[in-house]
């Protein structure tokens, strides 16, 4: 499991985004990505903002699975 979204003093993650751009913008925790018993990995919107998965929305709440060179982008 890694763990996307903007570090703090109380909350670790794996990928901290605030790096890459404006951090107030960035949920503490943005997205989760998962690898499940069968191979597939998926990525699990727990933020606000949407995640795009190849230029589609997944909003928050909701989970996509990824595709071999899949492009996830988080919008800022």
């Amino acid at each position: 499991q890694i763990t996307l979204g903007r570090a703090t003093k109380d909350n670790q993650i794996d990928v901290d985004l605030a790096l890459e751009g404006p951090a107030w913008k960035i949920s503490r925790k943005q997205g989760i990505i998962k690898l499940k018993n069968n191979g597939d990995f998926f990525i699990a919107n727990e933020g606000r903002r949407p995640i795009y998965i190849d230029g589609r929305p997944v909003l928050g709440g909701n989970k996509w699975k990824l595709n071999n060179n899949s492009v996830v982008e988080v919008s800022a």
